[in-house]
């Protein structure tokens, strides 16, 4: 058979939460991108079910949290259960916020991964240029010589029809393998091919693994119960039978995950992977939450698995294949990290390949993703250690569990991950605004119609760079001159000829969207009078009225409160540079445009002409 051989600027391996979300990125640009995956469908049941506040934020980014939202379940509180010392009751002894008041927008919500998988799915469909091609194997990869597309990946079809067993028969598929049916050349490849990454393997990336003893059951079912806590997450724990920890669910289902140490028959049956597992791993969680009951008559899911931690001592070869989620780590479940790390993981890669392959920015800033991801998934590995220990060497401690989960919180929701100084990454903080963090989303008023929404609504996830100018009192004269001022500047120095704000990220140009938001009453100001800049004229869609916000209280209880929120002076205001992925790139004043263009000069491709 005849090899077929074709081309594309990216290739995705594996359609997870990891693949998908760098698909979604890659259908904003003008590149050509393709998605395989060796399963036939997407998850059907258990796997995942934790989606932290950052994760719904840039599901947000892309227009795409309501359905999670509508189908999720809020997670607000967790509660503790140990057994009382005098009267050796099962109590609750301790509840929790799940995370701090004014970290996100968002709480936390629970919704099974398949759930997740389908609404990236489902975008993508609607944006209609990248379809997962399914039950597709990368069999082998390598590099050659070809200076454009310079990654090989050979691979198959998984058949499951007579015509593939005849050719398993005539020895045309061995050793489990697919017959290699398309050789693909790719300028760049993200390999999201999970824990057992064939990827990883066959470019011989070192995996610093280690694993314990320690095994857990984890089971989701429709609980029939009088368990008080039963609709909320809990720690429970038993002296004599160790722990458990559970989860609310859609559906009325319910996730525990339960401790199995194996040292007695109802453990070792659990530990079989049988059958009777199931039964046998509610009889556990029966015996530690006793004297409440526990029944059930429907079981989505269940597994067993080990207590096993990776990293990859690189998150890339030779800045063309770059690794990502359970390719490049592995951790036990407990803070409900995989999933989200993982998304959060190609979330920062996909728009720095698609600028790269649109020509816009240099490759050496693709450096940025290993020196940006690899400490977040480092403290994770910390993170996890540290629960793991709470729960099995200190027994499950209340004040162990509930002490590590206060100290990570920030971390776990993903709100606080902050990236050090780089080539993309200034090194000035301003106030309260903390270069190289995600900006915290406040609430302003639209200019246009005085409608109160989220800044974050403003920069939605679409490749495109904002400049975000916090231009103080426009009632008062200077302040009018210094936003003048900055607008010659910014056209000046070529910033605003490459703001082609109406056209997609695919034209070659650095798009820096620039938005006011202005600290004086709404009405003491009209948009058109202030520098184009700040309201676009196209020829066929007319002004933009969409770029200028009011930071003014009358329009709503939650409005008017942006600068004091980012601790911004009213006379002073300042500059606020975010990344397409929302994070704070570099903070300056309304008169640092010459220094603004500094920061952008490093990182510019000559392509486009800087």
């Amino acid at each position: 058979m005849a090899l077929r051989t074709s081309y594309t600027d990216l290739l995705i391996i594996g359609a997870g939460p990891a693949g998908l979300m760098a698909a979604c990125w890659a259908s904003q640009f003008g590149i050509s991108a393709r998605i395989i995956d060796d399963k036939p469908h997407r998850t059907k049941t258990g796997h995942a079910d934790g989606i932290h506040s950052r994760t719904l934020e840039i599901f947000d980014s892309f227009g795409i949290v309501d359905p999670i939202l509508r189908k999720g379940v809020t997670e607000v509180e967790m509660s503790y259960w140990g057994v009382n010392s005098e009267s050796s009751r099962l109590e609750c002894q301790h509840r929790a916020r799940s995370q701090p008041d004014g970290l996100s927008r968002f709480e936390q919500m629970l919704l099974h991964q398949g759930e997740i998988e389908q609404i990236m799915i489902d975008y993508l469909d609607e944006k209609g240029r990248i379809k997962i091609e399914r039950q597709k194997r990368a069999e082998k990869i390598y590099f050659t010589d070809e200076e454009t597309y310079p990654v090989t990946v050979e691979t198959g079809s998984l058949r499951t029809d007579r015509m593939s067993q005849l050719m398993k028969s005539d020895g045309n598929e061995t050793n489990g393998n697919a017959q290699v049916t398309e050789v693909i050349q790719a300028k760049y490849v993200v390999a999201c091919d999970g824990a057992k990454s064939t990827v990883r393997e066959q470019l011989e990336v070192p995996l610093e693994a280690k694993s314990t003893d320690s095994r857990w059951g984890v089971i989701d079912i429709v609980p029939i119960t009088n368990f008080p806590d039963i609709r909320q997450s809990c720690a429970i724990h038993s002296d004599k039978f160790g722990s458990i920890m559970t989860a609310q669910r859609e559906n009325r289902l319910v996730r525990f995950y339960i401790q199995l140490k194996g040292d007695s028959d109802l453990e070792r049956k659990a530990l079989e992977a049988s059958d009777e597992s199931p039964d046998a791993l509610i009889q556990l969680v029966q015996r530690i939450i006793h004297p409440y009951k526990l029944t059930y008559k429907h079981c989505d899911w269940w597994s067993i698995y080990p207590i096993k931690q990776g990293l990859v001592e690189k998150y890339q070869v030779k800045n063309r294949v770059f690794l990502a989620g359970d390719a490049a780590h592995t951790h036990s479940p407990k803070a409900g990290q995989g999933m989200n790390v993982s998304i959060q993981d190609t979330y920062n890669l996909g728009w720095k390949l698609g600028s790269v392959i649109n020509g816009v920015l240099d490759p050496k800033i693709l450096e940025t993703y290993e020196l940006e991801r690899r400490p977040v998934a480092e403290e994770l590995m910390r993170m996890d250690d540290s629960l793991v220990h709470a729960y099995e060497e200190k027994n499950g401690s209340i004040s162990e569990v509930n002490k590590v989960r206060h100290d990570y919180a920030g971390f776990m929701s993903g709100a606080e991950v902050t990236y050090s100084p780089n080539i993309l990454i200034g090194s000035d903080s301003s106030n309260k605004i903390k270069v190289g963090m995600r900006l915290r989303s406040v609430a302003v008023a639209s200019q246009a119609n005085g409608c109160p929404t989220k800044l974050a609504r403003a920069m939605p996830g679409t490749g495109a760079w904002r400049m975000l100018v916090f231009a103080g009192d426009m009632g008062q004269k200077q302040n009018r001159e210094r936003v003048a001022a900055f607008a010659d500047a910014f056209e000046r120095y070529s910033l605003g000829s490459r703001s082609r704000r109406t056209s997609p990220p695919g034209n070659g140009a650095l798009i820096i969207e620039v938005i006011m938001i202005h600290a004086g009453s709404r009405t003491s100001m009209d948009l058109l009078d202030l520098p184009e800049t700040f309201h676009p004229f196209d020829k066929e869609l007319g002004w933009d009225y969409s770029k200028v916000f009011a930071d003014d209280g009358t329009y709503g209880r939650d409005t008017g409160h942006a600068y004091e929120e980012y601790a911004i002076d009213k006379q002073a205001g300042c500059l606020v540079l975010c990344r397409p992925d929302q994070h704070v790139a570099w903070v300056g004043e309304l008169e640092d445009v010459p220094r603004l263009n500094d920061h952008f000069s490093k990182c510019l491709s000559a392509i486009d002409g800087s």
